[in-house]
């Protein structure tokens, strides 16, 4: 018997709770200027997977020890109401 699993179904549903869950986050973002500013907490592998652009950002200094080296960024650039929605 062949038995096919399709974890695809429900892996953006697992992304999601483990987000909003805050469990096992290990990176802060820290969105905006102030006073429209929002600190962000996530999962660098997860980010790294899905953006270019961030793991750019957070793998730079990489090269050297083969380990991710910051674990807070900035971005001033974009509100934090359109980053979460570019996070979800």
């Amino acid at each position: 018997m062949n038995y096919i699993v399709d974890l695809s179904s429900s892996l953006s549903s697992d992304y999601g709770k483990l987000y909003e869950s805050g469990k096992y986050t290990d990176v802060s973002i820290h969105v905006g200027k102030e006073p429209n500013n929002k600190i962000f907490f996530a999962h660098t592998v997860i980010l790294c997977a899905r953006s270019i652009y961030l793991e750019n950002s957070l793998t730079e200094n990489m090269k050297a020890s083969k380990e991710i080296q910051q674990t807070a960024m900035t971005i001033e650039n974009v509100s934090p109401v359109i980053f979460e929605i570019l996070l979800g």
